[in-house]
C-alpha cells in the first residue's frame, strides 16, 4: 500500500514528517510513504520579514486542503498550528507523540538568565509576549519570526538582543541549541504553553477506513486526552491557534487530568486558572474551565 503523506518544507516539519514515516513503518508492514512537500501561506508570510502577522491556520489550510482535494492521503502538523474547527470530511486519526511542551529561553552563552532592565527579547508569539512581561515587565520585546535555525542565528547577529523564547520541541526535535547559545527551560506554572505544543498530529479524510487504522496502531491515547482538553477550552474560550493564551494538561498520579490556563486580564496582566476531571472526558474539562474563567 503506497500513501503520500503531506507535510511543510521546513527543516522541523520534515524532521516530524521523517518520524511519522518510521512510526509508521514499524507499526504496519506493507506500508510505503512518500513525502509531499506542501508550500503554506504561513511559510509565504515568514518571506515577508519579522514584522508579517500571524493568521490563524496559516500553516494548515493548505496541507487540509491538498488533503481534501485527493492530491495527499494523509497530513502531518504541529498540533499547536490546527484550528480548533476541523473541516467536517477530516478527522485527527493519531496523536502519535508529545515531546518536552514547554518553552525555552535562549541566550549566548555565558549570560545570565536573568534579563537585566530593558533587556530586548526576540519572540513571534503574543502568548509569549504576555507571559515573558507578566513576570519581567521591564523587559522589552521584538518581533521574530522564520525557522528554528533562523532565529537562532538572528540571535547570534543581533547584538542588542539578549535572548529569545522558542518552543523547547523544535529545538530538541532539530539537534538542540546552535554553538555559541545556552538554553534554560522555562517552568508550565507561569510560561503555559500553548494548546497542543509539543504534539503532532496527523489527519486523514474520514471515509478512508483503511488509513485510519493504520494511523490508530500510532495514536497515543493519553497525548489525545490532554491536546483535546486544552483545544477545547481553546475553542470554548474563543480563538484560534495564535490566540494569546496558555493551556497545558498532564495527567496526575491518581489517573485524574489536570489542565492548567493563563489568558489575558481585561485589565492587563494575566489571569491564569486549573481544573480536574476524569481522563475519559477531556473536551467537557476544558470546556467547564473556560465557563467557570469567563463568569469570574
Amino acid at each position: 500500500m503506497k500513501l503520500r503523506l503531506g507535510t511543510r518544507g521546513s527543516p522541523l516539519a520534515l524532521q516530524q514528517a521523517k518520524g511519522i514515516v518510521e512510526k509508521i513503518h514499524r507499526s504496519s508492514s506493507g506500508v510505503e510513504l512518500e513525502l509531499v512537500i506542501v508550500k503554506t501561506s504561513g511559510d509565504e508570510r515568514s518571506e515577508f520579514g519579522d514584522h508579517a502577522p500571524e493568521q490563524v491556520g496559516e500553516f494548515s489550510s493548505a496541507l487540509e486542503k491538498e488533503l481534501t482535494q485527493g492530491r495527499v492521503d494523509l497530513v502531518v502538523h504541529s498540533a499547536k498550528d490546527l484550528p480548533t474547527q476541523t473541516p467536517k470530511e477530516l478527522v485527527v486519526a493519531a496523536y502519535p507523540e508529545r515531546v518536552d511542551p514547554r518553552d525555552v529561553l535562549l541566550v549566548r552563552a555565558g549570560c545570565s538568565f536573568q534579563p537585566d532592565y530593558g533587556a530586548v527579547v526576540g519572540t513571534g508569539s503574543p502568548r509569549r509576549e504576555m507571559l515573558w512581561k507578566s513576570r519581567w515587565p521591564e523587559s522589552q520585546s521584538q518581533p521574530i519570526r522564520g525557522n528554528v535555525d533562523r532565529r537562532m542565528q538572528r540571535l547570534l547577529r543581533e547584538d542588542t538582543w539578549w535572548g529569545i523564547l522558542l518552543a523547547a520541541a523544535g529545538v530538541d526535535r532539530l539537534g538542540g541549541v546552535a554553538t555559541g547559545l545556552a538554553l534554560d527551560r522555562l517552568a508550565v506554572d507561569w510560561m503555559t504553553p500553548a494548546p497542543g505544543q509539543g504534539a503532532l498530529a496527523v489527519e486523514c479524510r474520514s471515509t478512508d477506513t483503511s488509513i485510519r487504522e493504520i494511523l490508530r496502531k500510532i495514536d497515543q491515547s493519553d497525548v489525545r486526552a490532554c491536546v483535546s482538553s486544552e483545544k477545547a477550552f481553546l475553542k470554548e474560550w474563543g480563538g484560534g491557534c495564535s490566540e494569546s493564551l496558555g493551556a497545558f494538561a498532564r495527567i496526575l498520579s491518581n489517573g485524574t487530568l489536570h489542565l492548567q490556563i493563563a489568558v489575558p486580564h481585561p485589565h492587563g496582566g494575566v489571569r491564569r486558572g486549573q481544573m480536574e476531571g476524569p481522563l475519559a472526558e477531556p473536551e467537557l474539562l476544558g470546556v467547564r474551565l473556560a465557563e467557570e474563567m469567563k463568569r469570574g
